[in-house]
């Protein structure tokens, strides 16, 4: 089982590096893609409905609108509108954060309380909105958000990776190393496009497993540890509370010059 789970992430690792990759150089394809894939796969979202579990068909709902309102920005003269960029991207980033942070406080659980919180601080400690923006010297007109800083990309990997292993098991947990590294990845080339690479590898992920979940067999199986859960939610919980901390230290600073 264990060979086989991480065979099937290597896979879904570089099927997400690949599909990134594409999505990135033809912005117009992207666009096309989740357009077309999202009208086809919309029946199977409606019947997510029905679950028990919201989160499936909100997330899968909120993403493929975000990519598809992203791809408009980058292929369109709505991407000059700054404004617009800005305050769409951090929406949309904010209440993709707020999703799942909701979805651990709903739970009940010490570890999920921790993990929400620092999901909460996540968002309270998004900053320099300024610099995002749509690049048009590259030829790829890619999102960028050339503010956002290299530890809050960590502090979100960790919170998200420990979200999906409290809230979805070990399986899931492993592949999600896949999703959130398939992106992670950009950030050794250009750490401003972090935040589009991760909408579009999550975007893949959600859409097509979501949609078809005995693709994903992660999905349907919720093993965790009770201490080892806890244990990576004090991880999130502890790297997002010093980051705060020096978050409110370097504004302060910053107001008092």
């Amino acid at each position: 089982m264990t060979s086989a789970l991480l065979f099937y992430a290597l896979l879904l690792f570089v099927g997400l590096v690949l599909a990134e990759n594409i999505f990135h150089r033809f912005p117009r394809f992207s666009l096309a893609f989740f357009s077309v894939t999202s009208l086809i796969l919309f029946p199977c979202w409606v019947l997510l409905i029905g679950v028990e579990d919201w989160f499936g068909w909100v997330k899968v709902l909120s993403i493929a609108s975000g990519i598809i309102v992203l791809s408009l920005l980058r292929t369109t003269k709505l991407g000059s509108n700054a404004k617009l960029i800005q305050w769409t991207t951090y929406g949309f980033l904010a209440v993709n954060i707020l999703e799942a942070t909701m979805r651990d406080a709903v739970v009940g659980n010490i570890a999920n309380y921790l993990n929400a919180v620092a999901g909460f601080l996540l968002i309270a400690t998004l900053e320099k909105l300024r610099t995002v923006h749509i690049d048009k010297k590259a030829g790829h007109r890619d999102l960028y958000w050339s503010g956002m800083t290299l530890p809050w990309i960590i502090g979100y990997t960790i919170w998200n990776w420990v979200f999906v292993y409290l809230n979805f098991g070990f399986q899931s947990s492993v592949a999600h190393i896949a999703v959130l590294g398939s992106a992670l990845l950009v950030v050794f080339r250009n750490k401003d496009r972090w935040l589009q690479a991760r909408a579009f590898t999550l975007g893949m992920f959600f859409i097509l497993f979501h949609s078809f979940p005995h693709l994903n067999p992660g999905l349907l199986i919720n093993r965790s540890s009770t201490q080892f859960g806890l244990f990576v939610s004090l991880i999130s919980f502890g790297f997002m509370l010093v980051y705060a901390i020096l978050y409110v230290r370097r504004a302060r600073y910053s107001a008092s010059r």
